[in-house]
């Protein structure tokens, strides 16, 4: 009796989780119509939207009038709204897989929701040779990158494999605004979060026309000038897979700070404890600025240092100056472009304005997006951008602040090719 009952409670604890995790609209068609309305459309795209990862919907296209009035006709009708239906929502990017068909005892379409979305963002024009860095040098010289940012990256002598005699043509390119990340496709999201970046790069060595790794146990120095020194910046590694950029943390690998005594000269402590232009005087021996050209300059011991974030990389490729950026109150977020009917895919960038951070956002159909998880209360701007034909890219973009009651509907408009950098560089800041 025990285990008759037993079975009993999870046939019916299973039945109602099922039954939880579907939901279910009937679409209004009329007179027996087959075309799908903006309404309909409507409809569909809002209630797939609001259904939970990996949940169900069913649309019914017959309705229960139609059924009395002509039950064999309403089968038929039946099956050629759900083929438009069908064939509605591949167009707008929902994949062939995510579809059944049940009978009960009419067709329903029964729409799966996948647990995990794919990013909307891939990487952009790397091989653009107009943003790369690229020097030669012998093995046995090693060699110092500067940038415009006043960041550097310093190779030591023999750090190729190779032969000391061999020329080395490494190639860098920098990633260190948002307008950079945005352009090409490089956004700051780890496996396990949101990062907050002090710069991105990516490195390739040649030697003779073949790739060249650096020797066993070697290691180059990145500078990063004037770099937030408050909290914990950590070495990154990144991995493309599919044109797609994920950061994974390296714990041997920690960024210090540097003083660069070229900025040397005699101050008096005092003079400084009382000076408006710095924030506060710690032991008479560390002040820090936050104003115009102090910005990145210390006074240590009455003198005045330049400060530099130095971190140490034994790998080439994609590497970055990062730190996850942890909040305890995070969220997501979903949203849709022009009402969320859209034939073509949008790549979509949450970019935040108080923090060195852009993030992809993932896309449940062509118009309709969600956020990874991120900090309630920031102030951001969600950015879509489609890449057509010449002359008829589209941009749509809305400055946001994170907050779950928030309802997002993006407006795209029309940008000629002249106008797209400019209107880029105006968002992004």
């Amino acid at each position: 009796m025990r285990q008759l009952f037993f079975i009993l409670f999870c046939f019916f604890s299973v039945s109602s989780w099922g039954k939880s995790l579907t939901r279910e609209i009937q679409l209004k068609f009329e007179n027996n119509e087959f075309e799908i309305s903006d309404e309909i459309k409507s409809q569909i795209l809002a209630s797939y939207l609001e259904i939970g990862n990996g949940d169900w919907l069913c649309l019914k296209s017959i309705s229960e009038d139609e059924i009395i009035k002509d039950k064999s006709g309403a089968f038929k009708i039946a099956k050629i709204r759900n083929n438009r239906i069908r064939d509605f929502l591949l167009e707008n990017g929902v994949l062939q897989y995510q579809f059944k068909r049940k009978y009960n005892p009419f067709e329903n379409i029964w729409l799966f929701k996948p647990i995990y979305y794919k990013n909307s963002v891939k990487l952009l024009n790397k091989s653009n040779p107009k943003s790369k860095v690229v020097k030669s040098f012998k093995n046995s010289e090693g060699c110092i990158f500067l940038f415009d940012s006043g960041n550097s990256i310093e190779f030591k002598r023999m750090s190729f494999e190779g032969f000391s005699s061999d020329e080395i043509n490494v190639h860098i390119q920098e990633f260190n605004s948002k307008y950079d990340f945005v352009k090409y496709g490089v956004t700051s999201l780890s496996e396990k979060g949101m990062l907050e970046t002090q710069g991105m790069y990516f490195i390739e060595a040649f030697s003779n026309g073949e790739k060249v790794n650096l020797r066993p146990r070697v290691s180059y120095k990145i500078k990063i000038k004037g770099g937030r020194s408050d909290v914990t910046f950590n070495s990154f590694y990144g991995k493309e897979t599919n044109g797609q950029l994920t950061w994974t943390k390296n714990s041997q690998q920690q960024f210090y700070l540097e003083f660069n005594d070229e900025k040397n000269s005699n101050y008096n402590d005092e003079e400084f404890e009382y000076n408006s232009v710095f924030n506060e005087v710690v032991d008479s021996e560390y002040v820090e600025s936050e104003f115009g050209d102090w910005e990145g300059l210390v006074v240590r011991e009455g003198k005045m240092f330049e400060t530099n974030l130095v971190g140490e990389f034994s790998s080439l490729g994609w590497i970055n100056c990062d730190r996850f950026y942890n909040i305890e109150e995070k969220i997501t977020m979903k949203f849709s472009i022009d009402g969320g009917d859209c034939y073509k895919p949008y790549s979509v960038y949450l970019i935040f304005k108080d923090i060195n951070s852009v993030l992809p956002v993932y896309k449940i159909t062509n118009g309709i997006y969600q956020t990874p998880e991120i900090p309630k209360g920031a102030k951001a701007t969600l950015l879509a951008l489609q890449f057509n034909q010449r002359l008829k890219n589209k941009l749509a973009f809305q400055d946001i602040t994170v907050n779950e009651n928030t309802t997002v509907d993006l407006k795209s408009s029309i940008v000629n090719e002249t106008d797209f950098d400019n209107y880029m560089r105006d968002i992004l800041f």
